[in-house]
């Protein structure tokens, strides 16, 4: 009677316990693949799986899972740590996720007071002991897509490795995560690719799930590339993003994306010819000593990649090069891009997972090779806003004057962005006749010290 009445109890045993063996042995399987090697992870951490119900690199997700599963990792774990920072026109949050030690989290303010001093010439260097900067950036191209799942499993390992390399990693850095630049393009991209994905997946480079019709994922609501928006910062979402960057200047900023499908992964230096003659050669020097990290990553994997042949390292209208001119190493990855969940190439099979994995292992090693090298770091960005004195000090401009009382909205639009950019900018106290053209003083200053009504202003020329 005993035997009996517990049989069905059992028999329920052994069923929930087959299946949470099952579920672990996925779980396991997802942590090798992407951490090879790493088995001390925190339990009570929930990997990306677990979360999203389905394994990463076999479905793509949503803006709103990926914001979801970062506010799981703020709720169960004191590393992690999220703030909104604005909202696209279409309405999804744009979200910063910071993780470092809670030690370093309950002074942030007073590390970031620290750190912002670093980008004042006038100043000494500070106390080397600060914590590294380091902001990664993920999909500012929304149907680049392997970047955004490569920030949860990112995200994860921070928040859930036990090993004492991360609890170095997480006492001498903070490490700021964007995981959607492009919130909108990225929901529009991942909605093509879940909609037309085959049972089992079509690994045919015509298959529909591969080709994007327009308007596709590259882009904003607006239709406009925000890799080419940082400098004239027309578009919400490069509003909101400027306006963290410039709490912080960070000392390291990766921006994540994906190439042609036949392409292996590239990282910087950039070609010489495609440098910027006004940033010291010692910034572009020192993206060599980063790639010796994204080597060790890549070599430990067996993955193939390229560098020094193309891709431009010129403009601030970059993700990647707008922090160059701010004394940060700003870095460009490229992932050759499955454009689905498998895509046959010149190089055999191509999946999403192996994508994924890739940027996952070169963003870890951004942040373990930003604290070996954080004193270069912290020189580099001292150094950099000291030669900018020097180069202005060789400059016979000294300033520049600028406004216009017949169109007073294009002189204010200007100002606003110089002011954007933290570019100093004054009211002019007494005419000025630069060249041929004769400018008034400007009739009063409003409390940013900028001329009211849009008439002339004098930009520094330092």
């Amino acid at each position: 009677m005993v035997f009996s009445t517990c049989m069905p109890f059992l028999r329920a045993f052994t069923l929930t316990l087959a299946v949470a063996t099952f579920s672990l042995s996925l779980v396991q399987a997802q942590t090798a693949y992407f951490f090879p090697g790493e088995t001390q992870f925190d339990p009570k951490i929930p990997t990306p799986e677990q979360f999203l119900g389905y394994p990463v690199g076999s479905h793509y997700t949503r803006h709103d899972l990926i914001i979801g599963y970062f506010q799981e990792l703020a709720r169960v774990s004191d590393r992690v740590h999220v703030q909104t920072i604005g909202k696209t026109y279409e309405e999804r949050p744009q979200i910063i996720a910071t993780f470092t030690s809670p030690a370093n989290y309950a002074r942030l303010e007073a590390i970031r007071q620290e750190h912002v001093k670093l980008s004042d010439p006038g100043l000494p260097m500070g106390p080397l002991n600060q914590p590294v900067i380091v902001l990664l950036g993920y999909s500012v191209h929304g149907n680049e897509t392997s970047s955004g799942e490569a920030a949860l499993m990112t995200a994860y390992y921070l928040a859930a490795s036990t090993s004492a390399e991360t609890q170095k990693w997480l006492s001498e850095s903070v490490v700021f995560i964007d995981p959607s630049l492009n919130p909108d393009g990225r929901d529009r991209a991942a909605n093509w690719h879940n909609s037309y994905k085959s049972f089992p997946p079509s690994a045919d480079p015509i298959d529909k799930e591969h080709n994007e019709v327009w308007p596709n994922g590259r882009s904003n609501h607006y239709l406009a590339n925000l890799n080419r928006d940082w400098l004239s910062a027309t578009q919400i979402e490069s509003k909101n993003r400027l306006a963290f960057f410039h709490q912080w200047y960070p000392n390291v900023q990766i921006d994540f994306h994906e190439m042609g499908s036949n392409s292996a992964y590239y990282f910087e230096p950039t070609p010489k010819r495609t440098e910027s003659p006004i940033i010291p050669q010692a910034s572009y020097d020192f993206n060599l000593t980063l790639a010796r990290y994204h080597i060790d990553a890549l070599d430990k994997i067996g993955s193939l990649y390229f560098t020094k042949e193309q891709f431009d390292n010129l403009s601030p209208i970059y993700g990647s090069t707008y922090p160059d001119f701010y004394g940060a190493v700003g870095v460009t990855f490229e992932q050759g891009s499955s454009r689905g969940l498998v895509q046959e190439t010149e190089n055999g099979l191509l999946t999403f997972a192996f994508t994924i994995r890739n940027h996952v292992q070169t963003g870890l090693a951004t942040v373990r090779g930003a604290v070996a090298e954080k004193a270069g770091l912290f020189k580099l960005q001292k150094e950099f806003f000291q030669s900018a004195l020097t180069q202005a000090r060789a400059n016979p401009a000294k300033a520049y004057v600028f406004g216009d009382s017949r169109d007073q909205t294009l002189t204010q639009r200007f100002l606003e962005l110089l002011l954007r950019h933290k570019i100093r900018v004054y009211a002019l106290n007494t005419a000025q006749r630069p060249g041929n053209r004769s400018t008034p003083k400007a009739p009063g200053r409003n409390r940013r010290g900028q001329s009211r009504g849009g008439l002339p202003a004098a930009l520094d020329g330092i």
